[in-house]
């Protein structure tokens, strides 16, 4: 038989201590060979971290615990994460989560094959209430691909996924200038791609999302990645605004194409529906909503920070 694929899971972590300690507990019951992982916590600077609360949680696997003296963002503690890491097999996990058994099997299996980026099933815990959001949510990205079935890069999320160490070595990590929310997932996807990667749904290897943030701070979340993140993200890769539906804004001045977004970003429109989505949550809502209010979050905040105007 082979050896095992070694693995190294990173997981960034900032003001969430019960929580990364579930999830490396859940973690600690994997069935894989102890020689063949390592767990690596990366704390970005948070308020208060017990450095002594986690070794014994990760059972018989080696954990090591790496702090930032500031808070630096995501994309940092992650590449802090994979500059450390010694598996063959980097897999990237949020702090909020917790895995079901055979999680890391199933990551290990899709990277049996050369170049193959795999992307996990993410679903919420039962504290989470099931709501339209929540239904929206999980609708979206690989969840509605086959297993085992190629998937578009964008459908890339670092909460659960796992890639080649030496690909991520090979294009470059993620972007450390995206230091606020969002964009960094997206981006190195889109370079990972570029450099022939495959990204695959691995339903098998499943994990828990033990936390939700209400709707209205997603939709401000939404506005400071289109603010902070945006501008970044098209600087490096203006490709990316016709997938973001940016690209109206090179276009001609003149044509119904501008005039339909141009009359979407209106407040007297977005509004209206975010208070009737906002009613309707604990029943049904359109997807097209919720898609419409994201991207009118995010291109105001561009349009913010780029100073267009509308």
């Amino acid at each position: 038989m082979e050896p095992p694929l070694s693995i190294s899971v990173v997981i960034p972590t900032y003001n969430e201590p019960e929580r990364l300690l579930a999830a490396v507990q859940s973690l600690a019951v994997q069935n894989y060979p102890a020689e063949a992982l390592e767990i690596i916590v990366v704390d970005d600077a948070s308020s208060a971290f017990d450095p002594e609360r986690y070794p014994k949680a990760a059972g018989p696997f080696s954990l090591h615990l790496l702090r930032h003296a500031a808070n630096q963002g995501r994309a940092r503690a992650r590449n802090t994460g994979i500059r450390a890491a010694k598996g063959e097999i980097v897999v990237f996990l949020d702090s909020d989560m917790t895995v079901e058994p055979g999680f890391l099997q199933a990551h290990a299996q899709v990277h049996q094959q050369a170049g193959v980026v795999a992307i996990g099933h993410i679903r919420f815990g039962p504290q989470v209430p099931a709501s339209a959001f929540t239904r929206y949510l999980n609708s979206r990205g690989v969840h509605r691909i086959g297993e085992g079935q190629e998937v578009p890069y964008k459908c890339f999320v670092t909460g659960n996924s796992s890639v080649r160490r030496e690909q991520l070595l090979r294009v470059g990590l993620f972007d450390e200038d995206l230091t606020a929310y969002g964009g960094e997932d997206l981006e190195l996807g889109y370079r990972l791609h570029q450099d022939g990667s495959l990204f695959c749904f691995a339903s098998r290897a499943r994990s828990v999302h033990h936390h939700l943030r209400p709707f209205r701070q997603h939709c401000q979340l939404m506005y400071t990645y289109g603010q902070r993140s945006l501008p970044v993200l098209l600087g490096r890769h203006p490709g990316l605004a016709s997938l973001l539906r940016l690209n109206f804004l090179s276009g001609p001045i003149f044509s119904l194409r501008r005039l339909f977004f141009q009359l979407a970003l209106l407040p007297g429109l977005y509004y209206p529906i975010r208070w009737a989505t906002e009613r309707c949550l604990r029943w049904y809502v359109p997807d097209l909503c919720f898609d419409y209010l994201w991207w009118y979050n995010r291109t105001r905040g561009y349009l913010k920070r780029v100073g267009a105007a509308r």
